[in-house]
């Protein structure tokens, strides 16, 4: 291989680093450079290969410093591990500060307030200008709503934002904002007011209205207690949103009514619902017209039936016109919600959907399959599960890889 030209060289040890974790960077690069001093020099002189730099428990502040400037003027992808120590993690600021206008992703786990205010103190002044992605957690604690800084002085670029609910307030105003995560979210009429946009204060008695930006199309939002549908009593800020061009909306863990937190969402495609508790009462899935994949984690079969509109009392009464994909995975034994998605199914082929997918973690087919009561029209299932299911290849722009597949004509 020495033979090989140096640009093919790099190509290969750039393959060889791609899909490789941050931690997983500086061992195979500590093995490429010991082979022979050819490697080693060609390595070092490749700046595309020292751009992903992990900051361990342990700190190995030589190793970071090497990597940094090893980087030269490329962008940079750094991730900060837990620094359990004040002392070390201001060293670790110290280092990187120079570099941080060239990050750009920034994820950092922190175990406290106090580790991340080491980091905001040193960082504060510097404007982040090419970072687009941007994830912040603390391990052993919570955010409080005071006693921090912001991070940084602009995040001009920034796209994503990965963070618990109280961190948004220090996070500039984002126009070009596209995905937005929120874990632990205690929701407030405050924490969202930076990153987003209050159209009016509310003095006149005119409702509070938060614009979204247009751009941003994904919204994950895992919530820390339990919602009322009554959005006075909760003090939740979501109610406030106007997310036009939302494509994506996760929901993680509360009773909540969705359609008095998420109004307005015409263009959403996926809805992704875990733990939540729906009730009967709840209209935002009419309002889900251009919906067209749905997954259920974790949720009860009472909860199922208010959203697939499948009921053991009347006739089916789905409101999805454009659902073709559900995708199933319960930690629970199968019940009835088998069935009701094998209806919602069927009801959505019948109103003209050529092809529709039904998605269960994997392990869990014949399971699934065997608490299915197959209805006339419906695939033949034995007793053993064993299925008469016809299966075809997905579409190779299809990224996701279902376990199994069922396919309806209404021919």
């Amino acid at each position: 291989m020495n033979q090989l030209p140096d640009e093919l060289l790099v190509l290969i040890f750039a393959t060889s680093l791609r899909d490789l974790s941050s931690d997983a960077h500086q061992p195979l690069l500590a093995l490429i450079c010991s082979v022979c001093r050819h490697w080693r020099d060609v390595a070092i002189g490749a700046s595309e290969l020292w751009t992903t730099v992990h900051v361990p428990l342990e700190g190995h502040l030589p190793v970071i410093q090497t990597f940094l400037e090893r980087s030269k003027g490329r962008l940079i992808d750094l991730d900060i591990m837990v620094l359990d120590s004040v002392i070390l993690a201001h060293k670790v600021a110290e280092i990187t500060a120079p570099y941080i206008s060239r990050a750009r992703t920034l994820i950092m786990t922190l175990p406290d307030l106090n580790i991340y205010n080491v980091f905001s103190k040193t960082y504060c002044t510097i404007s982040a200008t090419s970072l687009s992605s941007l994830s912040i957690h603390l391990t052993d604690a919570l955010w409080s709503p005071h006693g921090h800084s912001p991070l940084f002085a602009s995040t001009n670029s920034l796209c994503y934002i990965d963070t618990e609910g109280y961190f948004l307030r220090e996070v500039p105003s984002r126009a070009s904002l596209t995905a937005l995560k929120l874990n632990k979210y205690c929701p407030t009429h405050f924490d969202m007011y930076e990153p987003l946009d209050l159209a009016n204060e509310g003095d006149d008695g005119a409702p509070i209205t938060i614009i979204a930006p247009t751009t941003l199309k994904f919204l994950a939002v895992s919530v820390f207690f339990a919602h009322s549908n009554d959005t006075d009593r909760c003090g939740c800020v979501l109610d406030k949103l106007c997310i036009p061009n939302l494509e994506y909306l996760e929901v993680v863990g509360s009773t909540m009514d969705l359609n008095v937190h998420f109004r307005g969402l015409a263009k959403l495609q996926t809805l992704r619902i875990q733990r939540c508790t729906i009730t009967s009462a709840d209209q935002f899935f009419l309002s889900a017209k251009e919906l067209r994949r749905l997954e259920l984690v974790d949720m009860p079969s009472e909860d199922i039936r208010h959203i697939t509109g499948i009921s053991t009392e009347g006739p089916s009464s789905p409101s999805f016109p454009h659902l073709s994909s559900v995708f199933f995975s319960t930690k629970r034994k199968y019940m009835e919600s088998p069935q009701q998605l094998l209806q919602l199914a069927e009801h959505c082929v019948a109103t003209g959907c050529p092809y529709f997918a039904l998605e269960v973690e994997k392990g869990r087919i014949e399971e699934f399959l065997s608490a299915i009561k197959w209805s006339d029209g419906g695939h033949p299932v034995s007793d053993e599960g064993e299925t008469e299911i016809e299966e075809e290849e997905m579409d190779e722009e299809i990224e996701w890889e279902p376990e199994w597949e069922i396919k309806y004509d209404d021919e």
